[in-house]
């Protein structure tokens, strides 16, 4: 029953509880939540330490847990392993992983996974704490010491940088060497008919008027002969 209340309780009432009275199931009740995320982000992070980089981390947990203020667990466990991670890690330098080999093995087998180590490790470090261990932007942010706009935009390109790397650049559709010639012919035609188009004579659209002006002419000449003729008999 006690360890069903447990797993209702979110994850700042489980830490107070763990904080104040070292109940251990509360404490395997975080553990069990973020075990695999928390180990996930730090191995894309530092695969050559990221065993004995966390054990090292949930030592320090369970010996000393944080008395939250108005903070979430969730962020507040992204940011100390984050810590962990800039740090260069002194408690664990020097020391041979002994479970590295599995990991660079399946690392090695994943494109995904070999195309984010191709990452900036700031560009890295954001996509990761965003997309996939779900911190707000905003947070991300804090974590790396930048601005917002700067946070955003770093997640923007390192986006298009993994696309890129995953995919290459935007193909054209393949087309077929008749379908080629088909267009090229099509094409061809109509640049004849814009051409015959263009040369065609253009008929006055008022053909009356013309045949109008033509009557008007030859009687005004008919009428101007009259007074010649008569002119020259007298």
């Amino acid at each position: 029953m006690f360890a069903d209340r447990l797993c209702s309780l979110s994850d700042e009432d489980l830490i107070q509880q763990y904080y104040h009275t070292r109940n251990r199931q509360a404490f395997r009740e975080i553990f069990r939540r973020y075990k695999e995320p928390l180990f996930r982000y730090c191995a894309q992070m530092d695969l050559a330490r990221c065993n004995l980089l966390m054990e090292n981390f949930w030592l320090s947990l369970l010996s000393e847990p944080p008395l939250l203020e108005r903070q979430q667990l969730k962020n507040w466990l992204y940011i100390r392993v984050n810590r962990l991670l800039k740090s260069g890690g002194s408690e664990v330098a020097g020391e041979t992983d002994p479970e590295q080999a599995p990991l660079q093995s399946a690392f090695e087998q994943s494109d995904m996974l070999k195309t984010l180590q191709q990452l900036p490790r700031r560009q890295r470090n954001i996509f990761l704490l965003y997309n996939q261990c779900g911190l707000s932007l905003a947070t991300v942010a804090d974590i790396e010491r930048i601005s917002l706009a700067e946070c955003r935009q770093e997640l923007a390109d390192g986006g298009k940088s993994l696309e890129f790397n995953l995919h290459g650049s935007a193909r054209k559709p393949w087309v077929s060497s008749v379908t080629l010639a088909k267009q090229a012919a099509a094409a061809e035609a109509l640049a004849k008919e814009q051409e015959q188009a263009q040369t065609q004579t253009v008929k006055p659209r008022f053909t009356w008027g013309l045949r109008w002006a033509e009557k008007s002419l030859k009687s005004s000449s008919s009428e101007t002969s009259k007074p010649s003729v008569e002119i020259a008999q007298a």
